[in-house]
């Protein structure tokens, strides 16, 4: 047999050489479009604030800021927060060096695990042999329902857990494609891997051993004994760290809170209208808010069950069209996509109770996984419908497509805007739900700690109206109350939010506070006795308590107590002052324009203290202050919780 001539050889290599070069350019050429237009639209988050409870997450967790080895122990063996998602907290951890207090490095981090997560999604769809693979995850990345997730820094969880979990179901499709033993063995140990890192993130994907399973039925048709042994490892890692975030959940994010949710059937028909609620978010995502008004469903309508028919006859319809692992049918492919969805949807659907349910019972940061099952099979029907429509048409359908996902990203953009600020967020929301109540009491509090004690006023008149069972609402009512001089109703208001949260120490505080700026001396020195049962070391309440004595006309045990706190915290000024003033070795210091205080007031106002976690008091040093909101201080999100 004659052998080629070189030149044909040569050709030939050229050939190949220019086929593999435009395949990696053309590649390149559509991660750059995902890449830049992710960018773009999260451009206003670079710069955007602290939001919501990032000061629990981060700003206000020393735990988080610490920086040490013991630090980043205890958020993993012995965590204070009301979660348990300790791979999470440590990748605030390592950034809190770098990017301290300053928010944008957190906010672009977050932004880079967004775009990891869509060029994931893309290798994993484009694995499966998926149409549509890069299409689909150019409209995740550009999704208005993502921009909570990706713009709120307390997201991270989302975002850090949405690769990882990709990357285990890459490995795990890959390994099943895969022939040679020792590569499989590799890829099966990388997939258990990653999704124990993804649970350690969140716990939200705990139903992917489930839809691995799926898959399995997916592409041969059934479910064998060796698919149930391969997956049993996912299995263990679900139910154990399940367990775990549900006992996170009741033991601390909901903590003695009593959320009403409902029975068995307020329950049902809260989980069906939200399936069609995230549905609806994913194809038509306009109006999109941080808190959507809560459905009142208990007890539930008869029309508020009649979500689960629609899904019933959907589920039906899609089964009878199911074909064969040889033949599939567009079934089969729909069942893949909405089995994903509804099996890691499940979890926040209210079946189990979680603490934003006392906020509202959807969110847009509970889909950011599951809504990759729903937009691969928009990606997936698009691409055959553009395939198979005659060549004239194309044009057009490739012109429609454009603006369709110009508009997408135009929509992110202005909505990622809106999560820039707590001002421009809580604003946003109360235009189109005026009854959300922690939107209120969030701009209250914003609105307060800038001094328009007005503005602050109206907005916790308004929370507490709509959530007069809270501590919280009635907390920040009073201290608008009280800085308004209203001191009775002040009172009145403090001792309902001891009644309503008696384990927040910072509401009894505040009660002290008021009835000492009301000269009720006798019963603040008894408010402030209580709480230094509870924290006998602490040297503000110990120094409260003693001007309180001292007022009371008991010097020598006012005495007693300034020494006590000085003895904890040498460096405590108004202890010295008011001990010196009490050992009568100075007068009471008259009015100045340098802000001393009168004798009517020689100490001042008792300070008031902020609850991060509840059980966990952050008395601080500085003994007089005006009271000040809590704000959403000790309001733990959970599945977000958060």
């Amino acid at each position: 047999m004659k052998a080629p001539p070189a030149s044909a050889i040569a050709s030939r290599d050229a050939s190949l050489l220019s086929s593999e070069s435009s395949r990696w350019i053309n590649l390149l050429l559509h991660a750059a479009i995902i890449v830049l237009a992710c960018l773009w639209i999260y451009s206003p988050a670079y710069h955007g604030d602290w939001l919501w409870d990032d000061d629990q997450l981060l700003t206000a967790n020393p735990v988080v800021q610490s920086g040490s080895l013991k630090g980043l122990a205890k958020l993993w063996f012995y965590p204070d927060g009301a979660d348990f998602f300790p791979l999470s907290y440590s990748a605030l951890w390592a950034q809190w060096p770098f990017f301290g207090p300053q928010p944008t490095g957190y906010h672009v981090t977050t932004i880079l695990l967004h775009l990891t997560g869509a060029l994931t999604l893309w290798a994993l769809l484009a694995r499966m042999r998926i149409p549509g693979a890069w299409l689909s995850s150019l409209i995740f990345a550009i999704h208005p329902v993502c921009v909570e997730s990706v713009a709120w820094v307390s997201e991270t969880k989302n975002t850090l857990s949405l690769p990882l979990c990709l990357l285990s179901c890459l490995c795990w499709v890959s390994q099943d494609d895969e022939r040679a033993s020792g590569r499989r063995a590799w890829l099966y140990g990388l997939s258990i891997l990653f999704f124990l890192l993804a649970m350690l993130a969140k716990t939200s994907m705990v139903a992917l051993p489930v839809v691995l399973l799926l898959h399995a039925w997916w592409k041969r048709g059934a479910v064998t004994l060796q698919d149930l042994v391969r997956t049993s490892p996912f299995f263990l890692i679900s139910l154990v760290l399940g367990i775990i975030t549900i006992q996170y959940q009741h033991g601390r994010a909901i903590g003695a809170e009593t959320i009403l949710v409902g029975g068995v059937a307020s329950r049902t028909a809260t989980a069906g209208m939200a399936i069609l609620f995230y549905l609806k978010q994913i194809v038509w995502p306009v109006n999109l808010l941080p808190i959507y008004p809560r459905w009142e469903v208990d007890p539930p309508k008869f029309w508020q069950f009649l979500a689960w028919p629609v899904i019933a006859a959907t589920a039906a319809l899609i089964w009878a069209n199911r074909g064969t692992a040889a033949r599939p049918q567009w079934g089969r492919h729909a069942a893949l996509g909405f089995g994903f969805f509804l099996l890691m949807v499940l979890p926040v659907l209210g079946f189990v109770t979680i603490s934003y349910m006392r906020i509202t019972w959807v969110a847009d940061h509970f889909i950011y996984l599951p809504m990759i099952g729903v937009i691969a099979l928009i990606g997936a029907a698009a691409t055959r419908w553009y395939e198979r429509s005659i060549e004239s048409a194309q044009p057009l359908i490739l012109a429609g497509g454009a603006v369709l996902l110009a508009t997408c990203g135009l929509l992110s953009f202005r909505y990622a805007n809106a999560w820039a600020s707590e001002d421009a967020l809580w604003t946003h929301t109360l235009k189109t739900n005026n009854n959300a109540w922690q939107a209120h009491n969030r701009l209250g509090a914003k609105k307060f700690s800038r001094g328009d004690i007005e503005g602050g006023f109206y907005h916790f008149t308004q929370s507490t109206k709509l959530r007069p069972d809270l501590g919280e609402t009635h907390n920040n009512l009073g201290s608008a109350l009280s800085a308004k001089g209203r001191l009775n109703e002040a009172i009145k208001e403090f001792t309902e939010a001891c009644r309503l949260t008696p384990h927040v120490p910072a509401m009894h505080v505040n009660l002290a506070n008021s009835l000492f700026q009301a000269g009720r001396f006798a019963e603040a020195s008894e408010k402030f006795l209580t709480l230094l049962e509870k924290e006998p070391k602490n040297p503000a309440l110990l120094n409260n308590y003693a001007v309180t004595l001292y007022k009371l006309g008991n010097k020598e045990e006012a005495v007693l107590y300034f020494r006590k706190a000085l003895e904890l915290n040498p460096n405590l000024k108004d202890a010295r002052e008011g001990l010196a003033v009490a050992l009568g070795e100075q007068t009471v210091p008259a009015p100045a324009a340098s802000g001393q205080l009168t004798p009517e007031r020689p100490f001042g106002n008792p300070s008031v203290i902020e609850q991060a976690v509840p059980g966990q008091s952050t008395l601080g040093p500085a003994p007089f202050a005006t009271p000040t909101p809590t704000g959403k201080a000790f309001d733990p999100l959970g599945i977000q919780g958060k």
